[in-house]
């Protein structure tokens, strides 16, 4: 009895803490009619789905992201906010991509249903970049990808992406 007490008193506890900064959020997408998506750092196929981590060496994240991604009439926006604080003065590759693809279709800069542009982070390893396309016909949902290139492979340096599909 006392442990589930305890626990009620600590959810509580923690709902105030988070609940200011939450609310600025909500607030913030609302008045600019968007969704905001936390950045995880899982490599995505181009039809979302997750690629398998067991055929890689687990890597830990080396920054934070988060994207507010509005659709309205046929715009897709999303406005990238990325903090890499080991990685000042980094460029990396910010993609929108919209969904339903086909897994063995590309996703990359140039493909069909996607928009990319550059993002290179600050002296302090935070950078901005607003990223928009026109949404095709039959396109449910968008997503984000952030990407360094590795110059000794295919495969990327470092990637994030949405952590779910924005409805369109």
């Amino acid at each position: 009895m006392h442990m589930l007490t305890r626990l009620g008193t600590s959810a509580a506890a923690i709902a105030v803490v988070i609940s200011p900064a939450a609310t600025l959020q909500i607030a913030a997408a609302a008045a600019q009619g968007g969704t905001t998506v936390v950045l995880d750092s899982d490599e995505r196929r181009c039809d979302f789905s997750r690629v398998n981590e067991a055929a890689w060496i687990p890597r830990p994240p080396e920054g934070t992201g988060s994207a507010l991604i509005s659709v309205s009439g046929s715009r897709a926006v999303a406005q990238v906010h990325m903090a890499i604080p080991n990685e000042p003065g980094t460029h990396y590759d910010v993609g929108l991509v919209e969904e339903p693809r086909p897994s063995s279709a590309t996703c990359g800069p140039g493909a069909p249903g996607t928009a990319f542009t550059g993002m290179d982070t600050d002296g302090a390893g935070n950078a901005t970049v607003t990223v928009q396309d026109s949404v095709r016909q039959g396109t449910t949902g968008v997503w984000v990808i952030v990407e360094r290139a590795n110059p000794n492979s295919q495969n990327p340096a470092e990637y994030y992406t949405s952590e779910f599909l924005v409805p369109a």
